[in-house]
């Protein structure tokens, strides 16, 4: 008797010994992954915000870089290139390539080529501007630009003497637009190409003002152009004053 008693004692201990380490076991494993779900939601958190933080200074970098280069365009320009001047864009002629070259032979009236120094680089389709004794002529090229010859559109309307100079005004507009999805962009159109400069921002002002100080909307009186953006989300303000040269 006692022999059987003392063996299915052991084996009953034994049983409720497994049981409990079993049921452990699966407490264990059930807070494991309470451990790990909270640990991937960290991460997963923490990712998001990482590649948050890696857009908005690549934004900041755009807009800071996109700021440079319209500076540097509307200082080519000069104050007396401004076609136009409203609160959402600008526009202005330059010769942004700075290319330039003289006429070597007088062109009659009614001719279509000129014969100048150097011609290449010329692209066709380009606003030209030929200049003599304060006086101008704005052409527009038919046929890229050669050695020695450029070719107009239209017949000349008044002779161009032999030494007028000639330089190459590329039509740059800066401008503030919607996409499809309403998302607001500052953009950059050079002779008619558009590009984004800097996406998803929440607003982009331009505002103009006269050698005294005075807010002027007539673009032959801007002495100073005043660009302010604001990036979307994060109340980051950029500005930049721009002096024109006269």
């Amino acid at each position: 008797m006692r022999t059987g008693q003392h063996t299915r004692g052991t084996y009953h201990r034994r049983w409720t010994e497994a049981g409990t380490s079993l049921t452990e076991l699966m407490l264990a494993m059930a807070a494991g992954l309470i451990v790990l779900g909270a640990t991937l939601q960290t991460l997963s958190y923490f990712q998001q915000q990482f590649m948050k933080q890696q857009r908005e200074v690549a934004q900041q970098q755009d807009l800071r870089l996109g700021l440079e280069v319209l500076e540097q365009e509307l200082r080519i320009a000069g104050s007396n290139s401004l076609t136009m001047a409203a609160a959402d864009s600008v526009e202005f002629s330059a010769n942004l390539q700075g290319l330039s070259t003289t006429v070597t032979a007088a062109a009659a009236i009614g001719q279509t080529a000129l014969s100048v120094e150097d011609g290449r680089g010329w692209d066709d389709r380009k606003t030209i501007v030929a200049c003599w004794a304060e006086r101008c002529e704005t052409l527009a090229l038919v046929h890229d630009g050669q050695r020695h010859l450029l070719t107009v559109a239209q017949p000349l309307a008044r002779a161009i003497p032999s030494g007028a100079s000639v330089t190459l005004q590329n039509r740059v507009r800066y401008y503030s637009r919607r996409d499809d999805q309403g998302v607001l962009r500052l953009l950059r159109q050079v002779d008619g190409g558009a590009s984004v400069l800097v996406g998803d921002i929440r607003e982009a002002r331009f505002s103009y003002w006269d050698e005294n100080g005075q807010a002027v909307a007539q673009p032959a009186l801007v002495r100073l152009v005043v660009v302010e953006v604001m990036i979307s989300d994060q109340g980051i303000r950029a500005i930049r004053e721009i002096s024109l040269r006269t």
